[in-house]
C-alpha cells in the first residue's frame, strides 16, 4: 500500500493528526477519503467512536461551506459584476484536420519517396510495425550512401536488420532504466559544464542555452531566465485574404503583441520649477506601433485619471501632464495650491511603467522570415503570454510554442507540457553538440509529470515525495524524514535503489530481481 502524500497534506492542513491523516491517507485519494462513515473512519485508524465522527464531521465541514459563507461569496460576486474588469474570452476550439497533423509531424519525411514506399509496404507485409520516421531515417541513410534504388532481397535485407537492431535496444524486464537515465544525462551534462567555461566570454544570443537551461527545466522553474516565443499565423485572415505571407499585416499583429511603455513612444521632460511633466510624442514610433496620438492622450487619462493637455485637439505632437489635476477647472486654483515634488516624481516613475498597448511581459516582437519554402512569416518574442497570445485574430494556435513549460501546463495541460519538457531538453543537448537517447528524456519527463502536475526532481518534488524514508533521508534534511516516520510508524518496503544500497543488499532489478535455486537429484 502506498501513502498518498497530497492526500495526508490536506487532512492535515485540516488539522487531522499525523497519525490518523497517514492511516487514511494509506493508497486513498481525497475523493476517496471524504465519502468515508465515521464507522470506516473508526475501524481504519483504530479509535473510538467519538473520535471518529470528530474527524468525520471535520471533513465534511471542508466539502460543504456554511450558509454564512456561502452568503459571503455570494456578496462578493455581486461587487465584482460592478466592476470593469474583462469578461474572461472563451475561444473557440479549432478545427482538427487529421490529415493536416500528420502531415505537420511528417514534415522532414518524403512520403513519396519510392525507396519510402517500397520499405514501407515490405514492412508491413513482413508484420513489422516501423514508424514513418524510423523508415525516413532508414531511407535516408540510403541515400547517403548513394544508393538510387534497393533490389526486393536488399530492402528485405534493411527491414530485417532494423527490427534486429531495434529489438535488442529494448530494455529488458527489470531493468535500472532510472539509473542508465542518470548516467546518460549526467556524464553530457558533466562536458556541457567544460564546455560552459571554455567558452565563457564568447556573444551568443541572449538565450539561456547549455547546462543553466537544463537546470531550469528539472528544477521545473515557474519563470525562466529568457522567456521566448515563437507565433505562428493561419493561411488566411477573417476576410480570407493571405496573412502569413503577407508582412504588414504579420508587422501589425506583432504591434499588437509587443508591449508598449511611454518610453517607447515619448520623450519624457519633468518641469521642476511649473511642477509638470512635458511628453514629446516620436511620430515614427507611434507610426511602426500604429497609433495616433490622440490615442495615447485617451490611455494616459484614462489610466492616469487626469486631465490632459495637448497642443493640437485632433493631432497632439506634446502632451502635459499636471500631478493633482484631474479636470480643467482644477487648473484654476493650480497657482495657490502647486503640486508638490515628490507627487511630481511618483507621478513620472507611474508614466514610465505604464503600459499603453500590447500584451504584459512580452518584451520585444520579431518579425521573422519569409520561409524559402512556403514563404511564411512568423514573430518570435521576447517574453511570453501564451494564453493572451492566443486570443489573437489570425494566430495559428496549434503551432504556435512557448519554452515556459509552467504556462504550457496551465493552458494546454499536463500531456503538453511533458512533451515541451521533452522538446527543450532535447533541444538544449542537440545545441550543445551532446547526443542523448530519446528514451532516457522520456523517462525523466515521465517522473516529472506523472502525477499530473509538473514536479522538480529534488526535495521539493520527486525526491522529496518519494515513498522510501531511507530514499528521502538520503538526498536532503536526513533527521527530518527519520523522525517523522519514527512517529507515525511508517514502513520502509526496500523497493527502490537507493535504499538497498544503505542496508547494504542486492537491489531488486536485474539480476537482483530472480531467485535462483539448486536442488539436486535425489541419488
Amino acid at each position: 500500500m502506498v501513502v498518498k502524500s497530497a492526500t495526508k497534506k490536506k487532512l492535515m492542513d485540516l488539522g487531522i493528526a499525523e497519525e490518523y491523516s497517514h492511516k487514511l491517507a494509506d493508497d486513498r485519494k481525497w475523493d476517496d477519503v471524504k465519502i468515508l462513515t465515521s464507522g470506516q473512519i473508526a475501524q481504519i485508524c483504530g479509535i473510538d467512536s467519538g473520535s471518529a465522527q470528530e474527524i468525520h464531521r471535520v471533513m465534511e465541514t471542508s466539502t460543504k461551506p456554511s450558509r454564512a459563507a456561502a452568503q459571503a461569496e455570494k456578496t462578493i460576486v455581486r461587487r465584482r459584476a460592478v466592476s470593469r474588469r474583462r469578461k474572461k474570452k472563451s475561444l473557440p476550439l479549432q478545427d482538427y484536420d487529421p490529415d493536416a497533423k500528420m502531415k505537420q509531424i511528417l514534415r522532414d519525411v518524403d512520403t513519396d519517396d519510392e525507396i519510402y514506399q517500397q520499405l514501407r509496404e515490405l514492412s508491413i507485409g513482413m508484420n513489422i510495425n516501423l514508424t514513418p520516421r524510423m523508415i525516413g531515417d532508414l531511407v535516408d541513410g540510403v541515400r547517403a550512401r548513394g544508393i538510387k534504388k534497393l533490389t526486393k532481397p536488399k530492402a528485405r535485407k534493411v527491414i530485417e536488420s532494423t527490427w534486429s537492431a531495434l529489438s535488442s535496444a529494448r530494455a529488458d524486464p527489470h531493468e535500472a532504466v532510472g539509473i542508465t537515465t542518470a548516467q546518460s544525462i549526467g556524464e553530457p551534462g558533466t562536458q556541457m559544464t567544460m564546455r560552459t567555461f571554455h567558452y565563457a566570454g564568447v556573444a551568443t544570443v541572449n538565450v539561456t542555452q547549455g547546462l543553466p537551461r537544463v537546470i531550469e527545466i528539472v528544477d521545473a522553474r515557474k519563470v525562466p531566465k529568457t522567456p521566448t516565443m515563437l507565433i505562428y499565423l493561419e493561411e488566411l485572415d477573417s476576410k480570407g485574404k493571405p496573412l502569413n505571407t503577407n508582412e504588414k499585416a504579420v508587422l501589425k499583429i506583432a504591434a499588437g503583441v509587443e508591449m508598449t511603455t511611454t518610453l517607447d513612444i515619448a520623450k519624457i521632460d519633468v518641469e521642476i520649477t511649473q511642477r509638470h511633466i512635458s511628453l514629446h510624442l516620436i511620430v515614427s514610433n507611434l507610426r511602426r506601433k500604429g497609433m495616433t496620438g490622440a490615442e495615447v492622450r485617451d490611455k494616459l487619462s484614462r489610466a492616469l485619471r487626469l486631465h490632459i493637455q495637448a497642443d493640437n485637439e485632433d493631432r497632439p505632437k506634446v502632451l502635459k501632464i499636471i500631478p493633482g489635476v484631474t479636470k480643467e477647472e482644477d487648473l484654476a486654483s493650480l497657482a495657490n495650491d502647486p503640486p508638490t515634488y515628490t507627487a511630481l516624481l511618483q507621478l513620472e516613475d507611474k508614466i514610465k511603467k505604464l503600459r499603453l498597448k500590447g500584451l504584459p511581459d512580452v518584451v520585444r516582437a520579431n518579425v521573422q522570415g519569409p520561409s524559402r519554402e512556403t514563404g511564411e512569416y512568423y514573430i518570435s518574442t521576447i517574453g511570453s503570454n501564451l494564453a493572451k497570445v492566443s486570443e489573437f485574430a489570425g494566430v495559428d494556435r496549434s503551432r504556435t510554442y512557448t519554452n515556459n513549460i509552467t504556462e504550457i501546463n496551465g493552458y494546454l495541460g499536463i500531456e503538453a507540457a511533458r512533451q515541451a519538457i521533452i522538446n527543450e531538453m532535447s533541444d538544449t543537448l542537440e545545441g550543445a553538440g551532446l547526443e542523448v537517447d530519446i528514451r532516457h528524456l522520456l523517462t525523466v519527463s515521465d517522473v516529472m509529470t506523472s502525477e499530473g502536475a509538473v514536479r522538480a526532481i529534488g526535495r521539493h518534488g520527486v525526491s522529496g515525495t518519494k515513498h522510501s524514508i531511507l530514499a528521502r533521508s538520503a538526498f536532503e534534511v536526513t533527521v527530518t524524514h527519520l523522525l517523522q516516520a519514527g512517529v507515525i510508524g511508517e514502513r520502509d518496503e526496500l523497493r527502490g535503489v537507493t535504499e538497498n544500497i544503505i542496508v547494504g543488499q542486492p537491489v531488486a532489478l536485474g539480476t537482483g530481481s530472480v531467485d535462483l535455486f539448486y536442488i539436486p537429484e535425489n541419488v
